[in-house]
């Protein structure tokens, strides 16, 4: 045994930390997929409102090249 070098020998047995790195590299992955969803849902929804920005964009510009034009007299 040495004597004041200030280092504890540690021994890995079979089973030292395999669960505990797989529980959280499991709930790392499920945190990843959640944040993707997230994302994608977002960037769906985004898109259907900029799709139903240019539908009522289009739809009063129809309104407006078709409205009748009243003769003010």
């Amino acid at each position: 045994m040495r004597a004041g070098t200030g280092r504890k020998r540690v021994r890995a047995g079979v089973y030292s930390r395999a669960p505990e790195v797989l529980y959280v590299n499991e709930r790392r992955g499920r945190a990843v997929k959640k944040l993707l969803l997230v994302a994608l849902a977002a960037i769906g929804g985004l898109l259907v409102y900029r799709q139903i920005q240019a539908d009522r964009a289009e739809q009063d510009l129809w309104t407006e090249a078709t409205d009748s034009v009243s003769t003010g007299s």
